[in-house]
């Protein structure tokens, strides 16, 4: 008895692994997508602190502004500097000025000076104290004139504004106030803000209120890339559960790094609380969806068995061949019954579409017959129409022919016979235009004396060798003005089709026949108009045939006529002139 392998246990253990991955890719994503919200939290505490001291510098900086403008205008100040000048060096009145303003201004720096910059007088809030100032510093503040800088005395760093007392145009004398960016500065902002705040430049820090311990967290190469590059560094401190932000700061035009540390306890605390209940949560979905798929596994794998069985009656009625039992799982089975089914409706299918081909290609066949016959009969039909287009067309021509034959004929002068072929060609060519010139023989030039459509040439003259008809002794038809040579008469109709004529009989030239062809010829495709202009050419042909012996015999007549009128050797009148006469 053959035993059979089941699908269910390795199935169920590959679910179990992606289930366990997929719990597993949810707690990791879960977490740090509350480690980034926290990151975002403390990062925007830290802009919004950046801000706020910014803030608060730039109010110490307007006050400064702000006071020495009014120290500008101070006439206790002015009167102060003129009785020390008159009084030559007696600066008791001024002391007490300054006293005064000093308790009520409320900066850390009070100096004045008189007009050579020479220092009368220091104030500090312990009273009366020495200046912190070199000669070389004092230069560099007095020379800013109302202009607040930001200034390095001595070893510390101070915000710095110097004014000039000036009344009626004279100066008088300079005061000079100022902020100390100092540990003390740095411990003001850091209560109204509720962190640790610390200044700093390039080459370390400056101010800060930190405890000198603490201070040996913060790094100098972050705060000197800070300031050099214009960019905000955030540094973790994870064992001390702090992160300092380094931002660079303008103040007085020169450029500071502001450090701000953020005690970062209470969000790792907030952090693990909540890793353990995502954890917990993650362990729940787990066992739900483990068990989940161990009742769809079993309540799927129960009507497999009949699949099978089914699949293996499918394949003994198609094929009439009874697969036998192998040692496979239920769904390999399928397969191979499925398989079984697949090549066997496969060849039926192959089979049927040898055939379909067989009969398409068969059918297109003829197809191709019938559609090549086709072909061949609308060819000999359309050739049949214009075959019979072409005779009636050639009928009526021969009639016209016959008849302007009969009227030329009849015609009693040579000048008469000049409007007859104007008429006929115009019936003959309706859509084209033309003129006829006659040979002169006596002055040897053609002269224009019939013409119609839309050239109006009235006894125009040129002369023999001014047509390439006349030269060569038949047609010269101009397809192309661009590239056929024109004729010499041809002046101001460079751009047209044409074709010239010459009319000879019985080796003489009698004259030209000029036919302008219509413009919109050009529109038609190559075959059609071959067929025109050949068509075109054979009537002009036909036309100075008919044309051309009436018009010898006209001119002899005339000549017989001229002959027998006249004496031969005197060319006077003769007797048979005075009797037709009379």
């Amino acid at each position: 008895m053959i035993r059979r392998v089941s699908i269910t246990y390795p199935t169920i253990g590959m679910a179990v692994l992606i289930i366990l991955s997929v719990t597993f890719s949810f707690y990791y994503i879960e977490v740090k997508a509350l480690r980034d919200i926290l990151w975002v939290k403390e990062t925007a505490k830290a802009e919004d602190i950046y801000y706020i001291v910014e803030s608060l510098i730039q109010r110490d900086s307007d006050k400064l502004v702000t006071l020495s403008k009014v120290l500008k205008e101070h006439n206790g100040l002015t009167e102060g500097l003129k009785f020390f000048i008159s009084s030559d060096g007696d600066a008791g009145s001024l002391k007490v000025v300054m006293n005064n303003l000093f308790s009520q201004l409320g900066v850390d720096i009070c100096q004045i000076f008189d007009k050579n910059c020479k220092l009368i007088y220091v104030i500090t809030k312990s009273g009366e104290g020495h200046s912190d100032f070199s000669d070389i510093e004092m230069d560099a503040i007095l020379s800013s004139n109302d202009k607040l800088i930001a200034e390095k005395v001595g070893n510390k760093w101070a915000l710095i504004d110097s004014v000039q007392i000036i009344s009626e145009n004279e100066l008088y004398g300079k005061i000079m106030i100022g902020k100390w960016i100092d540990d003390d500065y740095a411990n003001k902002i850091a209560y109204e803000t509720e962190v640790h705040v610390s200044f700093g430049l390039a080459d370390g820090v400056i101010a800060s209120s930190l405890p000198p311990r603490q201070r040996m967290n913060i790094d100098n190469r972050a705060l000197k890339d800070s300031i050099m590059d214009i960019k905000s560094i955030r540094i973790e401190h994870a064992k001390n559960f702090k992160v300092i932000h380094y931002s660079p700061m303008e103040l007085a035009e020169k450029v500071f790094g502001l450090i701000v540390e953020i005690d970062t306890k209470s969000s790792y605390q907030l952090l693990e609380l909540n890793k353990n209940h995502i954890l917990k949560f993650s362990i729940l979905i787990l066992i739900v969806a483990i068990s989940l798929l161990i009742a769809v596994m079993l309540y799927t794998l129960r009507p497999l068995k009949s699949l099978k069985d089914k699949a293996k009656q499918t394949v003994r009625d198609i094929s009439g061949e009874d697969l036998e039992d192998r040692r496979e799982n239920e769904i390999v089975s399928v397969i191979r019954f499925f398989d079984k089914m697949v090549e066997t409706v496969t060849n039926h299918i192959s089979e049927r579409k040898e055939a379909e081909t067989a009969l398409k290609k068969h059918k297109e066949d003829l197809e191709t017959r019938i559609e090549k016959r086709t072909t061949e009969l609308k060819k000999a039909n359309t050739k049949l129409i214009h075959t019979v287009d072409e005779l009636e067309q050639r009928t009526k021509q021969t009639l016209l022919f016959n008849q302007f034959g009969d009227l030329i004929q009849a015609c009693d002068t040579e000048e008469e016979t000049y409007s007859l072929l104007i008429k006929f060609c115009r019936k003959l060519f309706p859509t084209d235009s033309g003129y006829l010139s006659i040979f002169n023989r006596t002055r040897n030039v053609l002269k224009v004396v019939a013409s119609w459509g839309k050239i109006f040439i009235e006894n125009e003259e040129f002369k023999k060798n001014a047509c390439w008809a006349i030269r060569r002794g038949h047609i010269h038809f101009v397809q192309n003005p661009e590239i056929d040579p024109l004729c010499p008469h041809m002046k101001n109709s460079s751009d047209d089709e044409y074709l010239c004529a010459p009319m000879i009989a019985q080796g003489e030239v009698l004259g030209m026949f000029h036919l302008r062809l219509d413009p919109d010829n050009k529109d038609l495709n190559d075959e059609d108009r071959e067929y025109i202009y050949n068509a075109k050419q054979m009537n002009i042909i036909n036309l100075l045939e008919h044309y051309a012996s009436p018009l010898i015999n006209l001119r002899l007549r005339e000549t017989l006529r001229m002959q027998s009128i006249h004496d031969h050797l005197t060319g006077l009148y003769n007797r048979r002139y005075m009797r037709d006469t009379l």
